[in-house]
């Protein structure tokens, strides 16, 4: 693939199909986006970030450099680590409660101050009445939704109810913020909540396809996330303290974006967009390729066998970037 397309054209019809259309509908896609030149790449994704960010979107970065981006459940622990997950419920909690016929305009989800209490003192209503019109609301929205994986929405449950309460009980949710960010991965540490599963490898595309709905279920036009898996294509080991990928975990890798791209229907409002170096259009195999050429199953689904010799898809799941058209 040699034709390139400018940035700011793709990043038109980025906006125009996909984030103001079909994902904020529902829907989902995974885009591969290779910038011709490395300084480009930074600029892409602040475009990307800027853009989304306007049209409403949750947005999230995963660096491989940082982030073992061969396992699913280390993608999903870096992605949490972003998630303001006490925000959302709060949002939650005024969507109910606007549902529930209270005035809920003038708070912000963002303070600090307990949320109940603003929504009490917005109202002229005790806090504890409103608590008990909310209760049956969330467990019948959050607790019963199967649109989530039993084990998100208990820790969605209890966080809302968390939120509810005052600051004491608002520390009761530092096990579950813990366990959904990987930085404390024993179940036992939320086994209280009823909850009886780690989130690893066999699991993780369920809290994934679980997150993605809790997003737009909170408001959200849908997810964002920007992949940076230029460390992956590298053919020797720099030795500069970050993450580097043996074959095997080139494969994984390759086989877990192939997972992506096959299981858009499953994934709900998502665009995925990857940014990979130029070392990843290289389609020959050899033993010593990282690129495209290494795995056949993730080439033949965002390759073009058939393309115009002098003008490149801008619709296409892989597109080469520049500053103006080549």
């Amino acid at each position: 693939m040699t034709n390139t397309l400018p940035i700011q054209e793709w990043l038109n019809v980025i906006k125009d199909e996909y984030l103001a259309g079909m994902v904020k509908d529902g829907g989902s896609s995974i885009k591969f986006a290779v910038p011709v030149r490395e300084d480009l790449g930074g600029l892409l994704k602040d475009a990307l970030t800027g853009l989304a960010s306007k049209l409403g979107y949750q947005v999230v970065s995963v660096d491989s450099s940082k982030t073992r981006v061969h396992l699913p459940q280390e993608i999903f622990f870096s992605i949490a680590e972003q998630i303001d997950w006490r925000t959302l419920a709060r949002q939650v909690l005024l969507q109910l409660s606007k549902n529930a016929n209270y005035s809920t305009d003038t708070i912000d989800p963002k303070t600090d101050s307990p949320i109940m209490r603003a929504i009490g003192d917005a109202n002229s209503v005790e806090e504890s009445m409103i608590a008990l019109h909310l209760r049956p609301r969330l467990f019948e929205g959050i607790s019963f939704n199967t649109n989530m994986s039993r084990d998100f929405r208990v820790a969605m449950t209890h966080l809302c109810l968390t939120e509810m309460g005052n600051t004491v009980q608002k520390q009761e949710a530092i096990p579950l913020l813990e366990w959904l960010t990987g930085n404390n991965r024993r179940v036992s540490s939320v086994r209280r909540y009823s909850i009886y599963n780690s989130i690893v490898r066999t699991n993780a595309k369920y809290f994934f396809q679980s997150l993605l709905y809790w997003v737009r279920f909170v408001g959200y036009s849908g997810t964002v996330v920007l992949l940076n898996n230029s460390r992956v294509t590298l053919r020797q080991n720099p030795r500069d303290g970050l993450l580097f990928y043996s074959r095997p975990a080139v494969l994984d890798h390759y086989e877990l974006l192939r997972e992506f791209v096959d299981g858009t229907d499953h994934l709900e409002g998502l665009l995925m967009v990857v940014l990979p170096s130029n070392d990843f259009l290289d389609t020959e195999y050899s033993r010593a390729n990282k690129g495209l050429g290494a795995y056949d199953a993730l080439k033949g689904r965002i390759a073009d066998e058939i393309r115009d010799r002098s003008q490149a898809n801008p619709l296409s799941a892989l597109v080469r970037l520049a500053d103006t058209a080549a």
